[in-house]
């Protein structure tokens, strides 16, 4: 290839990048200019239009593509004849120019697969435009107040560099690396956490036997005292004895300034990996408006092929997404809104008989709720027939007729994502054989995310998709069922409890609890999983409800172990149809688990088979809690239950805890900040049985009081003085852990690095 050509070539390339935004800009300004003919800014976005259509065909020829640049000049001339005011913009104009921007489109996507020859379409159009241009009409007064300084369309201010999407790929894929790193090394410090209270216990112990030692050497025997002899190795190993006190001394002296340096070198490393993980997500964040720009334009042809009227408003459309969302919810989307013109939006006349404008109005609306993103398609037509979805249920047999009517009206609603399920009398290129729906909600859910329905008869549609704001990575609750670890996203748990049996009732020959005033289905997360059961505790069952879209399910798991930041993994192609499952994810320990699909996992509830309904009348064994005419929890054994009292402001945090304590047959109380901590004290120390909590375990971060000085003020009152203490904070800088001993707290734990085995080993020390 000669250098002339590669040149060429680049510029083709650079060429096709800027086309696009040519044409985007001109696609903007011709659809505002539909909606809105007489706006204030015409004049404004009618200079933009001729702009970019001079620019277009500049860039042609700078590349020597005639055909797109005769296409320019044809726009040109015609859109300075719209700018005079002597060409009145009307359906079929726009119908031409949008058929012209089609057109470049074409020739541009040939260029690319190198096919050179113009097809007769694209000459025939050039005859249409250069046929417009010759027969002008009359000049018209162009409006008085053009405003340019109001021009809306966006403008590219800011110095931006271009950089291929593959690079942002490999560099997200080399992040979640970094991050894996990161809980690796939380890991590691863990250990070095336990060398470190290993060479405590060691001292501990040498300090206890170190008395014995002296006074072992003080009666040493030797030939001058008359008395016999001692073995010969006895001196030997008090020699060693004496050296080996230097040597723990030396180990336990490294070993503290060992988890000092790794302490420090992650907290540098975990700042530096959380900024770098919160640049790369943003590079990767783009405008909703990235995918939307020709959505105005399929929902005018849609709408003109059916004789509508139909106006598309977005709002929120500066909303930011993850590159990789954006891409999936684009069909979804562009499926809501064909779905709305076909079915949603009423002919022209039978919205100007109920009295409704004659223009239709589809509204997309996008904002950020936490780390969810808020996206709702909602129109202003006739809503959806509730009574011909119970009929066409009926027809396609999913229900009897006695059934299809005891639906309420949501249940009928969301017949509509059902695999072939349409109410449409026709089928057309835009629907009506039933596919679409169920394959958007698809998509969504793969996304982790959710889409509903809900409408008003005679008053419109809406669809509510709600979506994560990136799938790089999230925090994940870490349970075990069947044996096995496995994790679940957080964004799909919606609360944890403990279930007693005789809570368990039935409903259309389901188990299922009540939580909240409603029913919930009861599934075996082992049983969902096609794995061995393991016996179910006589007292109570561990239940994680968790929620998707309008759905619900409450899962039985065998406990729940903690919770940690997870970096999902596809499983690959030989796993990727395993139900239940989306991903796999590495632990600090390097162990392998695999992350849950809370999606799938309803679809699977909703075929039960396994294990038989547990008996709501067994008879509660070993060592079940039971209340004493004071109150006071005790076990069947006759010993009174340690109470802990937890305060944190996180109520995933509270619950987690809550619910790890209970399962140890610790009675819970909990508070949400300082202030209501010191409130339940005060209440306990007057109660009839004065019964204060056993210890405190308490987050530091909480409104109103801190932990810092809630331990404080309970350690300076004599009333509560004796109550441990436990710190558990995310806060792990020497000089917070420095503060936390200062105040009196009589253990500190580190919430990345929480272990529920840490906490509970620590809760039984304080409290012997």
């Amino acid at each position: 290839m000669g250098l002339s050509e590669e040149i060429r070539r680049k510029l083709i390339a650079t060429f096709q990048t800027e086309q696009r935004e040519h044409l985007q800009m001109m696609m903007q300004g011709l659809l505002a200019l539909e909606r809105e003919p007489d706006s204030p800014q015409r004049q404004a976005i009618l200079d933009e239009i001729f702009r970019e259509a001079h620019s277009l065909k500049g860039s042609a020829r700078a590349v020597g593509l005639t055909a797109v640049e005769s296409l320019g000049h044809a726009l040109e001339e015609l859109l300075s004849l719209t700018k005079d005011g002597r060409l009145p913009f009307t359906p079929d104009l726009f119908d031409l120019l949008y058929q012209s921007l089609d057109a470049v489109e074409l020739l541009v996507a040939q260029v690319e697969s190198g096919s050179g020859a113009t097809p007769a379409t694209v000459l025939a159009l050039l005859t249409r435009l250069e046929t417009a241009v010759q027969q002008p009409a009359p000049p018209i007064e162009p409006p008085s107040t053009p405003t340019p300084s109001a021009y809306p369309l966006p403008s590219a201010a800011d110095e931006t560099i271009r950089v291929a999407v593959s690079k942002l790929d490999a560099l997200m894929v080399q992040l979640s690396e970094l991050v894996a790193v990161k809980i690796r090394a939380g890991q590691r410090l863990a250990e070095v956490e336990q060398l470190q209270q290993l060479a405590a216990a060691w001292q501990k112990d040498w300090r206890a036997q170190r008395a014995h030692y002296h006074r072992l050497l003080r009666t040493m025997p030797n030939e001058s005292d008359g008395r016999a002899v001692l073995p010969k190795e006895l001196p030997l190993l008090l020699e060693f004895l004496d050296r080996n006190q230097e040597q723990l001394r030396q180990f336990a002296t490294q070993t503290n300034g060992l988890q000092r340096q790794f302490a420090h070198d992650l907290l540098r490393l975990s700042l530096v990996i959380d900024d770098l993980e919160e640049e790369v997500k943003r590079v990767r964040m783009l405008p909703l408006t990235t995918i939307t720009t020709t959505f105005d334009r399929m929902v005018r042809d849609l709408a003109r092929q059916q004789e509508k009227r139909v106006a598309l408003v977005i709002k929120g459309g500066e909303t930011e997404l993850d590159k990789r969302l954006l891409e999936q919810i684009k069909d979804p989307l562009l499926h809501l809104l064909r779905n709305a013109v076909d079915h949603g939006i009423e002919p022209t006349a039978v919205r100007q008989q109920q009295g409704k404008p004659a223009q239709a109005t589809i509204t997309i609306s996008a904002g950020q709720q936490g780390n969810n993103v808020i996206i709702t398609v909602q129109d202003d037509g006739a809503g959806l027939d509730v009574v011909r979805l119970r009929e066409t249920a009926v027809r396609r047999q999913l229900y009897t007729p006695a059934e299809a009517a005891a639906l309420t009206d949501a249940e009928a609603a969301a017949l509509i994502f059902r695999a072939g399920f349409s109410t449409s009398a026709r089928v057309t290129d835009i629907s009506g054989r039933g596919v679409g729906l169920d394959v958007a909600r698809q998509n969504v859910e793969a996304l982790h995310g959710s889409l509903t329905v809900a409408f008003a008869a005679g008053q419109g549609t809406t669809f509510t998709m709600i979506l994560p704001l990136t799938l790089a990575s999230s925090r994940g609750l870490l349970l075990t069922a069947g044996g096995q670890t496995f994790a679940l996203p957080l964004t799909m748990v919606e609360r944890m409890l403990f279930v007693k049996p005789a809570e368990i009732t039935h409903l259309e020959g389901r188990e299922v609890i009540v939580e909240q005033g409603q029913p919930i289905a009861l599934a075996y997360l082992a049983d969902l999983l096609e794995l061995p059961p393991t016996p179910p505790p006589t007292d109570r069952l561990t239940v994680v409800i968790i929620g998707v879209a309008e759905k619900r399910l409450a899962l039985v798991v065998d406990s729940l172990v903690g919770e940690q930041e997870l970096v999902i993994k596809p499983l690959g192609s030989q796993l990727a149809r395993v139900g239940g499952l989306m991903g796999a994810t590495m632990l600090g320990s390097g162990q392998i688990v695999l992350v849950l699909h809370a999606a799938d996992l309803l679809k699977l509830a909703a075929d039960p088979v396994g294990r038989k309904p547990l008996s709501v009348n067994r008879k509660p064994t070993g060592h079940a809690s039971r209340i004493t005419h004071h109150g006071l929890r005790v076990t069947d054994n006759g010993s009174r239950m340690k109470t802990v009292l937890v305060v944190d402001d996180s109520i995933t945090t509270r619950t987690l805890e809550k619910n790890i304590l209970e399962a140890q047959g610790y009675q819970v109380r909990l508070a949400t900040n300082g202030e209501e901590a010191l409130s339940l004290l005060v209440t306990d120390g007057s109660s009839p049985d004065g019964r204060l909590p056993d210890v405190i375990v308490t987050d530091v971060n909480m409104p109103r009081l801190d932990g810092f000085d809630l331990t404080q003020r309970v350690k300076q009152d004599n009333r509560y003085k004796d109550i441990p203490i436990i710190l558990v904070t995310s806060r792990d800088s020497p000089a917070d852990k420095k503060r936390g001993i200062e105040v009196g707290a009589d253990a500190y734990i580190v919430k990345n690095r929480f272990d529920q085995g840490n906490l509970l080993e620590m809760i039984e020390q304080l409290t012997l």
